[in-house]
């Protein structure tokens, strides 16, 4: 059975591991989905380590490494105090040799977890309408889509995502 761990950064070195997991993995996952410019401008708007890092202190996300055996394959970044009593997972990506083995499950329930505890009602996130692997994966974790949302990024780039939630 899978079992990862979630590690929450909080060093300088844990925010450029992030960065460059972001780099490997959005390169290979996003392309074909969206544009080589908008992965580029993305990157470096929300998965630089000063993003990251602004992230965390002023905008009340938290980062966390997915670990397996201590070794990182991906991480994920989630907002928990959303006003609608939600957890937001705004981040959450697994490096392409260690998809399809569990780990999504096991972090999944890891923040469930997070989210009982802090008496949150339900996870939620938003995907790409074009990300069809994401799509059918949060659908089989048992995510349900409540909605759409479009939103301008800048740099004339928008994110055209369904809204997915999961209720823990």
């Amino acid at each position: 059975m899978a079992k990862i761990n979630l590690k929450k950064i909080s060093k300088e070195r844990e925010y450029l591991l992030v960065a460059d997991l972001a780099h490997e993995i959005w390169r290979e996952h996003y392309a074909g989905i969206v544009s080589a410019d908008q992965i580029e401008y993305m990157l470096g708007k929300f998965q630089s380590p000063s993003a990251i890092k602004a992230a965390v202190a002023g905008e009340g996300y938290e980062y966390y490494l997915i670990r397996k055996a201590f070794v990182p394959i991906g991480y994920a970044g989630v907002r928990p105090h959303h006003p609608q009593g939600k957890l937001f997972l705004s981040k959450f990506y697994i490096l392409k040799e260690c998809r399809g083995q569990g780990y999504a499950r096991d972090v999944v329930a890891e923040l469930s977890d997070m989210a009982r505890r802090m008496r949150l009602t339900s996870i939620w996130l938003t995907a790409s309408k074009k990300n069809a692997s994401s799509i059918a994966a949060y659908g089989h974790l048992g995510f349900r889509q409540t909605g759409e949302v479009c939103s301008d990024i800048g740099n004339g780039f928008v994110m055209d995502d369904y809204v997915f939630e999961l209720e823990v």
